[in-house]
């Protein structure tokens, strides 16, 4: 009996402050040469017949170079485990996991580097262990050139399954390019059958992310759904993250609006993501922009529009989850030409309005189109016979891009030509309304 007190007592000792020890000496140092990620414990605990582990004041460091010196903080995780897992140890079945408290920083420094990129960046590649190489036979003894077995390359992750993650988070961003953008997002994540597992045939797990800003809860309202592979390599994940985020400050869309010449209220955005080994496939990211504001260049190369209700279009995303790429610009070219019809109605309603000075704009983009003309060509603009003979005309239905007219702009001309004697005489006015014809509807 008094030696089961004292091995009873030992054990006791060893899971309350050895296994601290032990973590710190060994496991975090293996964490750090294995990954890149420098992690630090508090402390680590152990209520044995219940298999429930405790780390206390975890703390991971942010690369050099960061203002800050923690990238991410928790101050406990809870994780439940069975224990008769430990000795099979394929896989290491982790009943759940609680997470309390957590914060992680997101930070861009002046060059436009953010920590999370640099910190995937250096980790070293995790590959299978090199194979032991056949043994020489006793007949044929090892040649003197027979070379050198390669190095043992680092270890893969040990094989773990997570049947359920419960976690509440801050993400706090800083970013030092946009002047005063310091915010502090308030998540809630879930999660059921995370796994490092290396069989590819395996379910998917799931992820949950719902959240808003700390201390707005309309503002980046959250709401994102991840289907995630067996993680067996951290640097090559595959996953589908889709999803809606509301009411963004513009100002994350600083330099690209900076480029375009606009401004915009907060806007949303609904992901499409498929990456598959760290590679984007068919994924792209849909903004939504409401009361965009045209720049003053801009704006004067639209012929005085100064503004569009609103514009939703996609943004393809390519390359590796190591370099992405994403061009904002390209896409919201490519959605003007997709929305013309809207586009152009703003903008020939207010180019009419400032060509004649009125308060309100055109009813019509048809009454819009024809002061428009009537503004460029004097002899137009001073018969009224002749714009309420092209506004009969086109009666109302301006072709769109995509879509020709009843009556192509050369034959409304002529037509018009025919009945008002100052432009069927006038060839120069004739070619002149053509072409103003073609740019406004097109052929």
């Amino acid at each position: 009996m008094a030696l089961g007190l004292v091995f009873l007592l030992g054990l006791h000792l060893f899971l309350q402050y050895g296994l601290t020890k032990t973590m710190r000496e060994v496991v975090l140092p293996r964490i750090k040469a294995e990954t890149g990620v420098d992690v630090r414990v508090g402390r680590l605990s152990i209520n044995l017949p219940g298999g429930i582990f405790y780390l206390n004041d975890v703390a991971v460091k942010n690369p050099d170079g960061f203002l800050l010196e923690n990238l991410a903080s928790i101050d406990r995780v809870r994780l439940e485990i069975d224990l008769f897992s430990l000795l099979k140890q394929k896989p290491i079945l982790v009943e759940s996991i609680e997470v309390e408290d957590a914060l992680l920083n997101v930070i861009r420094n002046k060059e436009g580097e953010i920590n999370l990129h640099r910190l995937q960046a250096a980790a070293p590649p995790l590959a299978e262990p090199v194979p032991e190489m056949n043994q020489p036979s006793p007949e044929q003894p090892p040649s003197a050139e027979r070379p050198a077995p390669e190095p043992e390359k680092a270890k893969p992750l040990p094989e773990v399954l997570v049947q359920a993650l419960l976690c509440h988070a801050k993400v706090h961003y800083l970013d030092f390019k946009i002047d005063q953008l310091d915010i502090v997002l308030d998540l809630g994540v879930t999660g059921s059958n995370l796994s490092t597992q290396r069989d590819p045939s395996l379910p998917w797990g799931e992820l949950f992310v719902i959240g808003s800003l700390g201390d707005k809860r309309t503002s980046f309202v959250t709401d994102l759904q991840v289907k995630l592979a067996p993680l067996s390599t951290p640097k090559a994940p595959s996953f589908d993250l889709t999803g809606k985020v509301f009411e963004i400050d513009p100002r994350l869309m600083e330099e690209a609006y900076s480029k375009l010449g606009i401004r915009s209220a907060p806007f949303g955005l609904d992901p499409q993501i498929h990456c598959r080994e760290g590679l984007f496939q068919n994924s792209r990211v849909t903004l939504n922009l409401t009361d965009i504001f045209l720049e003053d260049k801009l704006a004067d190369r639209l012929g005085g529009m100064a503004s569009i209700g609103s514009l939703r279009f996609s943004v393809p995303v390519e390359g590796s989850l190591q370099e992405p790429t994403v061009n904002v610009q390209q896409a919201l070219y490519g959605a003007i030409g997709g929305n013309t019809q809207t586009l152009l109605e703003s903008f020939l309603k207010g180019a009419a309005a400032k060509e004649a000075g009125a308060q309100e704009p055109p009813e019509t983009l048809t009454d819009a189109a024809v002061e428009v003309l009537g503004a460029h060509v004097d002899e137009l603009g001073e018969s009224e016979a002749a714009k309420k003979a092209l506004k009969d005309l086109v009666d109302g239905v301006p072709s769109a891009t995509n879509a020709p007219s009843p009556l192509s702009s050369d034959v409304l001309v002529d037509i018009l030509g025919e009945q008002v004697e100052e432009i069927g005489e006038n060839e120069a006015l004739k070619d002149d309304l053509k072409n103003l014809g073609k740019w406004l509807f097109g052929n």
